[in-house]
C-alpha cells in the first residue's frame, strides 16, 4: 500500500531540517572560533555539511535542502558574523558555493561519492578545494571590502583558505558517512578487523596529541606514520578517519594556544592559515593514496577472480594451453597436457618445447614462432607431429599468439593445442580414397593425371642445374587387356574383376616403389616409370606381359580363365603436354593390337631425347 502524501513529504522535510540545523551549528562554531579582528572566518565547516548532503541526495531534492539551509545560515551570520545587510549576500554565497560544488563535481565525475579512484579524488580536489572556493572568494572579498572596509586580498585569502580546507578535510568523511560507507565497513568488519582499526586510529590520535599537545618540539611529521599505516590497512575508512582525528585534535589545540603553531610569530589568523596548509598537505597525500590503494586492491581482486575463472576453465578443457618463453622453454602447461602427451604439467615446465617435436616439422614451428614474435597481434595456426611420453607420435593443431611485456616487446608465445591425429588419418584416408580405384587398389585417373603433369613439368631447379627442356623424365606404359569383354560375357563380371585385381598385383610386383600404377578405366591401366629409358621400360613391360599371359584365375564353376595384355610405350619428355604423350602411347598401343595383340608397341617417332637416354 503506498504511503500517504503527507508521510512522503515529512521524510525529505525532516532530513532538510536536520541538515539545516547541523549547518547552523557548524557555521556558528566557525564564526565564533576562527574569525579574528572582525574579518573572514579562516576555517569554514558548514560548507562541507551542505555539500555532503547534496552529493548523497537525488538532485530533485536539492532546492528544498538549500532553501531550508539559507535562513539558518543567515541567522548564524547575523548572530556571530557580519551584522547588517552584508550578512545576506555572504550567507547566500555560502549556500551557492556548496550547491555549485555539488553540481559541478557531478558534471565532472558522474559517479562521484565513494573516492575509489585517483580521477575521482582529483576531480573532488580540483572542484571543491580549488575552483569553486577560489571563485566565490572574489565575491565575498568584494562584499567585505565594500561594506566593512577589509583589505581585498587578505579577505580573499582568508575566505579561500578556510572554505577550501573545510571542503577537503570534512567533506569526504561526511559524504562516506551519509552514503552508508562507514556503517557498511563497520558492519562488515570482524572483531579482528575492528581491533586493528581501533589500534591504528588510536595511534593516529596518540601521535596527534603528542604533536599538538606540546609547544617545545615541532613534530608535524609524526602523525603521517600512523595515518599512512591506517590507510594501507583500512583503506578509505582509515584515511578519512585519520584526517578527521588529526584535524579535530589539531584545530582544537591550536585554538587553545598549543601545538606547533605557537612557535610562529604572528597573529592567530596567520597561525591558523599555516595550520590549514598543513592539513591540506596531509589531505592531498592521504586521500589520493587511499584511492590508489583502493584501485589497486580492486584490480588485484579482479585479477584473482579472473585467474580462478581461467584455472577452472583450463582444468576442464580438453585442449592444451602452453605458455613458452622466447627461447622455447615451457613456463606453463594446462592439466590437459597429460591426456594428450602423457606428460604431467610439472614435467613440461622448464623443458624445451622443441624436444617434443619431430625434426621434420621443426622448420614449420620455428617459422611460425618467428612470425608471431615479430607481430604478436597476428596469430598463426599450424599442424605438426609431437612425440608422447610413451613414444607414440600424434598430430596436433596449434593456435599460436605472441605475448608482450610491459615495454610492448614480444617475450614469448601462448598456444592452444588440440590433438588432430584422428582427423589427419580420416583426411589421409579420404585423400587416398579420392585417388584410388576401389576395386583394384591402384591409383585412379585423377591421381594419374596429376602425377603425369608433375613428371612432365620443367622444374626451376632443373633449369638452374642446366637440364635441357627436352630432358627425359621416364616412360609411360599403357596396358589394355585383350578381349576382356569376352571374359565378362563368358565367365561373369566377378571373374573379370578377379582378373583385373590379379593384373594389378603383377604390375606392382614388377615395378619399383616410386613408380605409379593406375587404372584409367575398365580394362585400361597405366604405368609411370620414373627415370627409365624406352628400352628399359620395354624390358619391364615384356616381363609384365609374359607373367600375365602365364597367370590364371578361376571362375565360380572352377574353370581356369586366362587373358593377355597389349602395351604401348611413350617417353616422358619434360616440357611436353600430357595430351601429346598420351596420344603417342595410344598410337603405340594401337599398333600392338593391330599386330596381333599380346605384345608391346614402341613409339615410332624419332625422339632425340629418347634416343639419348637409350
Amino acid at each position: 500500500m503506498p504511503r500517504p502524501f503527507s508521510s512522503r513529504f515529512r521524510l525529505p522535510l525532516r532530513g532538510a531540517v536536520l541538515t539545516a540545523t547541523t549547518y547552523f551549528v557548524c557555521a556558528a562554531l566557525a564564526l565564533q572560533l576562527t574569525r579574528f579582528n572582525s574579518g573572514i572566518a579562516v576555517v569554514w565547516l558548514a560548507g562541507p555539511v551542505l555539500f555532503a548532503r547534496l552529493s548523497s541526495t537525488p538532485r530533485r531534492r536539492w532546492a528544498a535542502i538549500a532553501l531550508t539551509c539559507a535562513p539558518f545560515g543567515l541567522c548564524a551570520s547575523i548572530l556571530f558574523g557580519f551584522r547588517g545587510t552584508v550578512a545576506v549576500p555572504l550567507s547566500l554565497l555560502c549556500i551557492a558555493e556548496a550547491t555549485a560544488a555539488a553540481w559541478l563535481i557531478r558534471r565532472v565525475h558522474p559517479r562521484f561519492g565513494k573516492f575509489r579512484s585517483l580521477p575521482e579524488v582529483g576531480s573532488f580536489l580540483l572542484v571543491t578545494a580549488m575552483l569553486v572556493p577560489a571563485t566565490t572568494a572574489f565575491a565575498a572579498a568584494l562584499c567585505a571590502h565594500v561594506t566593512q572596509g577589509l583589505p581585498y586580498w587578505p579577505a580573499w585569502r582568508d575566505w579561500y583558505a578556510g572554505h577550501a580546507l573545510g571542503f577537503a578535510s570534512f567533506a569526504p568523511p561526511l559524504l562516506l558517512f551519509l552514503r552508508g560507507e562507514t556503517g557498511q565497513w563497520i558492519a562488515g568488519a570482524d572483531s579482528r578487523r575492528v581491533g586493528e582499526a581501533a589500534l591504528l586510529l588510536g595511534l593516529v590520535a596518540a601521535a596527534s596529541l603528542v604533536t599538538f599537545g606540546q609547544n617545545a618540539i615541532p613534530l608535524v611529521i609524526l602523525p603521517f606514520i600512523p595515518m599512512i599505516a591506517a590507510t594501507l590497512r583500512l583503506g578509505r575508512f582509515g584515511a578519512v578517519s585519520s584526517i578527521v582525528i588529526l584535524v579535530a585534535i589539531g584545530l582544537t589545540f591550536s585554538l587553545a594556544g598549543r601545538g606547533p603553531t605557537t612557535l610562529l610569530n604572528g597573529p592567530m589568523a596567520l597561525k591558523l592559515q599555516v595550520l590549514q596548509i598543513y592539513f591540506a598537505t596531509i589531505v592531498l597525500v592521504i586521500l589520493p593514496l587511499a584511492a590508489e590503494l583502493r584501485s589497486r586492491r580492486s584490480l588485484v581482486e579482479r585479477l584473482h577472480a579472473a585467474e580462478a575463472l581461467h584455472r577452472a576453465v583450463l582444468d576442464r578443457m580438453s585442449d592444451i594451453v602452453v605458455r613458452v618463453n622466447a627461447d622455447g622453454i615451457v613456463r606453463y602447461a594446462s592439466p590437459s597436457a597429460v591426456q594428450v602427451t602423457g606428460y604431467e604439467p610439472a614435467e613440461l615446465v622448464g623443458r624445451s618445447l622443441f624436444n617434443l617435436i619431430l625434426p621434420e616439422d621443426m622448420p614449420l614451428i620455428l617459422e611460425a614462432r618467428r612470425r608471431v614474435l615479430a607481430a604478436p597481434d597476428e596469430p598463426a595456426i599450424i599442424e605438426y607431429r609431437t612425440r608422447c611420453k610413451n613414444g607414440d607420435i600424434v598430430w596436433v593443431e596449434s593456435h599460436i599468439r605472441g605475448i608482450v611485456d610491459d615495454h610492448g616487446r614480444a617475450s614469448g608465445t601462448v598456444s592452444i593445442i588440440r590433438e588432430v591425429t584422428r582427423r589427419r588419418e580420416e583426411l589421409a584416408s579420404l585423400t587416398t580414397q579420392a585417388m584410388t580405384d576401389h576395386l583394384t587398389g591402384a591409383h585412379n585417373r585423377r591421381a594419374f593425371d596429376e602425377a603425369l603433369a608433375a613428371m612432365l613439368a620443367l622444374r626451376p631447379h632443373d633449369i638452374d642445374r642446366g637440364v635441357p627442356e627436352e630432358g627425359l623424365a621416364g616412360c609411360l606404359a599403357l596396358f589394355d587387356l585383350d578381349h576382356f569383354k569376352q571374359v565378362n560375357d563368358g565367365y561373369g563380371h566377378a571373374t573379370g574383376d578377379d582378373l583385373l585385381v590379379r593384373f594389378v598385383s603383377i604390375l606392382r610386383g614388377a615395378v619399383r616403389d616410386g613408380d605409379l600404377v593406375a587404372r584409367l578405366g575398365g580394362e585400361e591401366f597405366a604405368l609411370l616409370l620414373s627415370g627409365l629409358s624406352v628400352d628399359q621400360a620395354h624390358l619391364i613391360c615384356e616381363r609384365i606381359r609374359t607373367r600375365f599371359e602365364e597367370a590364371a584365375v578361376r571362375d565360380p564353376l572352377g574353370n581356369i580363365v586366362q587373358a593377355t595384355v597389349s602395351v604401348g610405350i611413350a617417353p616422358l619428355v619434360r616440357g611436353r603436354e600430357s595430351r601429346a604423350v598420351m596420344a603417342l602411347a595410344d598410337e603405340a598401343l594401337y599398333r600392338a593390337k593391330q599386330g596381333g595383340r599380346n605384345r608391346t608397341g614402341l613409339p615410332i617417332v624419332d625422339d632425340a631425347a629418347a634416343r639419348r637416354s637409350a
